[in-house]
C-alpha cells in the first residue's frame, strides 16, 4: 500500500479552536471544562470554546480554509465525510422550534452532500458512518483511493457536534460518566464523556511543510461477537492489530508508541487491555490515551486524536497520565518524547464491533 501524507491538518476541539492551541494545552496536561447537560439529559460534555456558529457555516468555513491553505481546488479532491451523528443536530433544532416529527424534517445524507457541493463541487463525496471508527476508516479508504491512482488528493472531514440525542443514547446505555472524571483504564472508571470536535486533513502522495505524519497502513474489520460490543477476551482486537502490522509490513517491536482507544467503559477497556497484551505481551511500547483531553469525539476521533497527538509530538513531549500509578496498563508517570520517524500504532474501536488499527510514522 502506498504511504500517504497527512497534510493541512486542522482541529477545533474542547482544548481550543486551533490545533496549535489545543496541542499546547494538551502538552501542559490541561483538561477541558465539563459543560453541564440538560434536565432531560444530565450527562455533561466537552464543548469547543466560544459561541457556536451554525453547523453548516462551521463545516463550510473549515473546508474553505483547508482548501485555501493547501492551494487546491475542490474539483481535484475526493471528500470523505466521517461522523456518527452527522447533522442529526438539525433535527433537534427543528423539533425545538416546534416542527412536528415527520419524515420530511429528517436530515438526509444526500441533502448533506448536496449542500456541500452547492458551494465546493468536489470530484466526489462519500460519507463514512461506522460509529467511533468512522474517521479511521475514512483515512484507510482515502489511502486506498490514492494508492489506486483514482485521486491525487483526498480531503477528510471528520466532525462530531454536541447533540442531546447522542448523549441521551449513551446515558440510556449507562455508559456516561456520573463522576465527571474521564479515566480510561482506571480501576474506578465509570464511563465516557462525549466531546465536540471538527477536523480536516488532506491525504496526498507527497509531503508539504505542514505534514504531521505518514499513514503507512492499517486494518479494519467487524466483530460479530454480538450486536453492540467486541469480544471482551480481546481476540478480535488482537486480530485487527496483527493484520494492521502485517498490512504495513511491520513487527510489533517496530512500534514506539501505542495510542489506545480507551473509552473508560468497562467492557471496551477490558477488551482492549486483553488484545494489547496478546500482541505485545511484556514488551509494551510507550502508551498514551487522549480521550481525557478531548472527550470521546465518536466518529471524529480517528482524525481528531491523531491531529492532537502528532501536533503535540512536533511541539515536544507528551504529558504524563495523572493516574498512571493506578492504571491497569503501564502508562508513564512522566513526560514522553517520541523521536522523528518513529512508528505509532493508533487503535479505534466502534460501537457495534467495528475495530480499526492504523500504523503511522511521525514526521
Amino acid at each position: 500500500m502506498t504511504p500517504v501524507y497527512l497534510n493541512q491538518v486542522h482541529l477545533q476541539c474542547a482544548l481550543g479552536n486551533k490545533l496549535s492551541d489545543a496541542a499546547a494545552c494538551y502538552r501542559l496536561g490541561e483538561t477541558p471544562q465539563l459543560q453541564p447537560g440538560s434536565d432531560a439529559v444530565p450527562a455533561g460534555f466537552f464543548a469547543v470554546p466560544g459561541t457556536a456558529p451554525a453547523l453548516d457555516f462551521r463545516l463550510h468555513q473549515l473546508l474553505r480554509n483547508t482548501l485555501q491553505a493547501a492551494g487546491l481546488n475542490a474539483a481535484d479532491c475526493l471528500l470523505l465525510v466521517a461522523s456518527t451523528a452527522l447533522n442529526v443536530s438539525l433535527l433537534e433544532q427543528r423539533l425545538q422550534q416546534g416542527e412536528k416529527l415527520t419524515i420530511d424534517i429528517l436530515p438526509a445524507f444526500d441533502d448533506f452532500a448536496a449542500d456541500i457541493n452547492a458551494e465546493f463541487n468536489f470530484a466526489a463525496i462519500r460519507i463514512i458512518n461506522t460509529a467511533c471508527t468512522s474517521a479511521a476508516n475514512a483515512l484507510l479508504y482515502g489511502q486506498r483511493m490514492v494508492h489506486a491512482g483514482l485521486y491525487q488528493h483526498v480531503l477528510v472531514l471528520a466532525f462530531e457536534p454536541p447533540g442531546e440525542i447522542t448523549r441521551a443514547g449513551f446515558s440510556a446505555l449507562e455508559l456516561s460518566s456520573q463522576s465527571g472524571l474521564y479515566r480510561p483504564f482506571h480501576p474506578q472508571r465509570d464511563g465516557l464523556i462525549l466531546g465536540e470536535a471538527y477536523a480536516t486533513a488532506i491525504l496526498s502522495r507527497t509531503a508539504d511543510k505542514t505534514t504531521l505524519a505518514v499513514l503507512l497502513g492499517g486494518y479494519s474489520a467487524c466483530d460479530t461477537h454480538n450486536i453492540t460490543t467486541t469480544a471482551e477476551d480481546g481476540s478480535h482486537i488482537a486480530t485487527v492489530m496483527l493484520q494492521a502490522l502485517q498490512q504495513a509490513a511491520l513487527q510489533s517491536s517496530d512500534v514506539a508508541l501505542l495510542k489506545l482507544h480507551g473509552t473508560a467503559t468497562a467492557a471496551n477497556d477490558s477488551a482492549e487491555h486483553n488484545g494489547v497484551m496478546q500482541i505485545f505481551g511484556q514488551a509494551l511500547p510507550a502508551l498514551t490515551v487522549l480521550k481525557p483531553y478531548l472527550g470521546h469525539t465518536l466518529g471524529a476521533c480517528g482524525l481528531a486524536e491523531l491531529a492532537l497527538l502528532f501536533s503535540s509530538l512536533q511541539q515536544g513531549a507528551l504529558p504524563a497520565l495523572p493516574y498512571a500509578d493506578n492504571a491497569s496498563l503501564p502508562f508513564s508517570g512522566s513526560e514522553q518524547a517520541v523521536a522523528p520517524q518513529a512508528v505509532v500504532m493508533a487503535n479505534f474501536f466502534g460501537f457495534g464491533g467495528n475495530n480499526a488499527s492504523l500504523l503511522l510514522r511521525r514526521c
